[in-house]
């Protein structure tokens, strides 16, 4: 019987370098091997990575963009995780609401002075802040000291990740 299971043993391990070998010259070839790029899956939607621990920092982590929306979006995104992001997500509600869409809700002349101080907005009894206000619990938003510009560029970084994350769901393929 230690015979039969020897010989089975060497022929399944011959045949397992056999189908490796195989498979390193068709690799070779560019026959096999995982895709470098998305597939495409039906109706030519590709499925997209939306990894990103492997994201560049900078604005290297958006090639499309202009230069100067690229190094906006890159100060955003650092301004954002070190002041927003305990209580915002872009497309989910955390402890206030989804930033996604706030620059076609809200103009910037009312987000600046929102971001600086809510309560004092709240007081002046401006109509959506109030509503904010209350739709939240009477959770009020924490008073930042960002400049103008400064939060431009949030805004600039939640635009930026809107569309990109709405892209990396599916993409049409040309």
């Amino acid at each position: 019987m230690a015979a039969n299971s020897s010989g089975f043993t060497i022929a399944a391990g011959m045949g397992l370098i056999v189908l490796l070998m195989g498979y390193t010259l068709l690799n070779a070839a560019g026959l096999v091997g995982l895709a470098s790029e998305p597939q495409p899956l039906e109706c030519g939607v590709v499925a997209a990575d939306t990894t990103y621990a492997e994201a560049p920092e900078g604005p290297a982590r958006y090639p499309l963009l202009t230069e100067e929306d690229a190094a906006l979006a890159s100060t955003g995104d650092a301004l954002f995780k070190n002041n927003c992001a305990q209580c915002h997500a872009i497309n989910d509600r955390v402890v206030g609401p989804a930033l996604a869409g706030i620059n076609q809700r809200r103009p910037m002349s009312w987000l600046i002075p929102w971001v600086k101080n809510s309560s004092k907005m709240v007081a002046s009894g401006d109509a959506y802040a109030v509503k904010i206000f209350n739709e939240y619990s009477k959770q009020q938003m924490p008073s930042f000291a960002l400049t103008d510009d400064e939060i431009k560029a949030v805004l600039k970084y939640v635009e930026v990740e809107e569309s990109h994350r709405s892209f990396a769901v599916a993409a049409v393929v040309d």
